[in-house]
């Protein structure tokens, strides 16, 4: 696999050793012509969490299916990687895709694109009319973009939603009031605006709203308004970033009055145990908190735990979280899609990415989805369903939602 770096200052990760990291080079009577995918990924900025966990497993998958003999349909080609780093500016993800469309020559798209870098990017996508897989926006604004992120309605609210209803009903846990906490960007705003409406629709009071500002040095006085109100929850979606200060906040308070459950990197990613220290994330990730997130190693889930294994002991990747699972994810839809074209023409791409179909129990399906993995007709997933976890002191995850995948009960309040 050839890999393009024009725009990277990082250096390459620990899979890219080790003799299927050759640069592909096809010579006579070789297979045919190498199928050019562009990647644009935050690989620095504030989003840089995401991309910096998330790429050494895409490139990993992508090297191991050129090595078994790449798209077999399409003559055993192997898929050449052209990387980007949009330094987490939207504006940056839709210039370096128009590069990567113009000047490489890229067939497909892919890369982190969350919410607001999916919207900067959709004019371009749509103008070049090619076809996008994003790995973690909830949205899609274009006929040609489609997203392994949750949707914002019937995956981070929904879920959020009945995560914090199966509290109330099925763990007795005492929850009338709530106050909304979320990363005040795209993604978080359009949760939250479901969320709040299915809230309220099961007897949840909505007593007041803490609007993470993205560009914030600190989060204390969000803290602050939070243990005024003293709601029995603290519900939305937040960013790693904001996660990492609205919990060194907390424990700068000492406050613990409420029950905190977000979505997904600011409860559940496996660097706030780095960026927070041991003390900290010991005094808050552990004490009445809940994370959601499509990845915990702990989960039934036989392919989930496949995967980590490999990516730990094949791979020797440093991080494996929910970053590293959903890129190896977006991998195995891309082998499918072009496995699955009926050419390489963009028409033929874009029905095949429409009719992606990896089922419950196959082995290439690594995320929870326990009614496989399909797009809908609004290119989001179908099942935008996710899990919640609880951190140990041995900074483990530990599966309490939904049953199917749980390993243990919530922990009671404290």
């Amino acid at each position: 696999m050839t890999m393009t770096r024009r725009t990277f200052g990082l250096g390459a990760s620990a899979v890219l050793a080790g003799p299927i990291a050759a640069p592909f080079i096809r010579g006579a009577g070789a297979a045919e012509p190498a199928i050019r995918i562009g990647m644009v990924n935050s690989m620095s900025g504030g989003l840089a969490a995401y991309a910096q966990e998330g790429q050494p497993a895409f490139e990993y998958i992508i090297k191991k299916i050129n090595a078994e003999g790449g798209i077999k349909s399409k003559g055993g080609a192997r898929i050449e990687l052209v990387l980007a780093d949009d330094t987490s500016q939207p504006a940056r993800t839709a210039a370096e895709a128009r590069r990567l469309i113009t000047e490489e020559k890229v067939q497909l798209l892919t890369g982190t694109i969350l919410s607001a870098q999916m919207l900067a990017l959709t004019p371009v996508v749509d103008e070049a009319k090619i076809p996008t897989l994003s790995v973690w926006a909830g949205g899609s604004q274009s006929n040609y973009m489609f997203t392994l992120g949750y949707p914002y309605d019937r995956g981070y609210a929904q879920t959020m939603h009945d995560f914090v209803i199966s509290l109330r009903d099925d763990f007795k846990f005492p929850i009338k009031t709530a106050v909304m906490a979320y990363s005040n960007y795209e993604a978080g705003q359009q949760s939250n605006k479901f969320l709040v409406e299915k809230l309220k629709a099961s007897g949840i009071q909505i007593i007041g709203e803490a609007a993470l500002d993205i560009r914030a040095q600190d989060q204390t006085a969000a803290m602050v308004r939070i243990r005024s109100l003293k709601p029995d929850v603290v519900v939305g979606l937040v960013t790693p970033r904001d996660g990492i200060l609205l919990h060194q906040a907390r424990y700068n308070l000492n406050y613990h009055g409420s029950i905190f459950c977000g979505g997904t990197g600011g409860y559940s990613d496996l660097s706030l145990w780095k960026d927070l220290g041991p003390e900290i994330g010991k005094a808050v990730l552990t004490k009445n908190l809940f994370g959601m997130t499509g990845f915990s190693a702990g989960a039934k889930i036989e392919s989930m735990q496949k995967i980590v294994t490999e990516l730990r002991d094949v791979a020797k990747l440093d991080k494996i979280g929910q970053g590293a699972v959903q890129y190896a994810q977006a991998a195995r839809v891309l082998q499918q899609v072009l496995e699955n074209a009926k050419s390489l023409q963009s028409d033929a791409l874009l029905e095949a990415l429409k009719n992606v179909n990896i089922p419950a129990g196959d082995p290439n399906l690594y995320i929870a989805k326990p009614k496989g993995l399909q797009f809908a007709e609004d290119r989001l997933l179908k099942d935008g369903s996710a899990m919640f976890v609880q951190w140990t002191p041995e900074q483990d995850q530990q599966v309490v939602f939904p049953k199917e995948f749980a390993q243990v009960p919530p922990r009671p309040k404290s």
